[in-house]
């Protein structure tokens, strides 16, 4: 038997009124409240600054799996950041483009996003320490690109040629910052001009599904500064093919080695890509055809890298790169979303 004093002491809950937990933003640290916030880092895309660190590193002849790993962590995490900065950004135009992400993202609360952005910051930093000086040089330019590509008073993404710039630092300065580990910085690098420009161009196929969206916040990108999504799309095809103009012109004036003309295989592929995008009626279409066009992104840049080191390590790379993005878009864990449901639902409806 339960004595008189026990039950005095005994702490009675409300069913209706839950125990509070630690808050994290506006929910509860909980399990479903650390998916939201890996959902909404994107975790496919990152494996472009990944594979950029990876072939700086690999030029300038590192090969010490510390520094590797320690690189590694910052383009992840920088990453990371960013894309909880772009989502709490952009919350105007996803309302359009992503809604699901909007409610992610305020499941955690404008607070929490932000939290959440410096906490990996300060990490990224913090691994940074252990590979040099001018390896944190470049991560500050990182962090400075990766806050203000979407938020003032620079927001690039606002401005079209900017935010191609911007965006293709994401594999750019990631090279660099591979390079940097060894002590110094080659800006001259024809790899390093060709993976960055390759980056630039594919910047424009990432705003084709966002057209709507963007037009009606009133953002400028590559896309909406054309009036129809029609000529949006004929203008990043011929753009995609620019950088297999840059291989060649790098190649023939010997800048490059030969053995990059490998590239060329690539090629095929984007004729493909370029092909069901020209088709597309829709933006659900061309957010599929994105998907597509990710993998083809990835693919040239792995391909790239091979070229530049051709050893086994590039082999367990690449294995590695893609049984995490196929591991990360089987369970859903990206919280840009290519089945975009409630445009079905709209032109259902009468």
């Amino acid at each position: 038997m339960e004595s008189v004093a026990n039950r005095k002491h005994r702490k009675t809950y409300d069913p209706v009124q839950p125990p509070q937990l630690p808050t994290f933003g506006t929910t509860p640290i909980v399990v479903h409240t650390l998916t939201i916030v890996f959902r909404l880092s994107r975790p496919r895309t990152w494996a472009f600054p990944v594979i950029g660190f990876l072939l700086g590193y690999a030029l300038a002849g590192g090969a010490a799996l510390f520094q590797m790993g320690l690189g590694l962590g910052v383009a992840a995490l920088v990453t990371a950041a960013t894309n909880i900065v772009n989502a709490y950004a952009d919350r105007k135009e996803d309302t359009v483009n992503q809604p699901r992400r909007v409610f992610w993202l305020d499941q955690i609360g404008s607070s929490g996003a932000v939290t959440t952005s410096a906490l990996l910051y300060v990490l990224a930093v913090a691994l940074g320490l252990f590979l040099g000086p001018l390896f944190l040089v470049v991560l500050t330019f990182g962090i400075f690109n990766s806050v203000f590509y979407s938020m003032p008073p620079f927001r690039f993404k606002a401005r079209p040629l900017a935010s191609l710039i911007s965006f293709s630092g994401a594999v750019g300065l990631a090279f660099l910052s591979g390079v940097s580990i060894q002590g110094s910085l080659n800006l001259f690098n024809p790899v390093f001009w060709l993976v960055t420009y390759f980056m630039l161009t594919y910047g424009t196929v990432k705003n084709l599904p966002d057209y709507a969206g963007d037009r009606k916040a009133g953002t400028r990108t590559s896309a909406t500064i054309f009036h129809s999504i029609k000529n949006a799309v004929s203008f990043s095809s011929i753009v995609l093919l620019t950088p297999y103009v840059l291989l060649l012109a790098l190649v023939a004036s010997g800048e490059l080695a030969a053995i990059y003309l490998a590239d060329l295989i690539m090629l095929p592929i984007l004729v493909l890509v370029l092909q069901g995008i020209l088709k597309a009626k829709t933006s659900e279409k061309l957010e599929h055809l994105h998907t597509f066009g990710f993998f083809y992104a990835i693919s040239f840049l792995l391909f790239t890298l091979v070229l530049t080191s051709t050893t086994l390590q590039s082999l367990v790379i690449i294995i590695g790169v893609y049984l995490w993005i196929l591991l990360v878009s089987r369970v859903n864990f990206d919280s840009r979303i290519e089945s975009r449901d409630w445009e079905r639902q709209k032109r259902k409806s009468p």
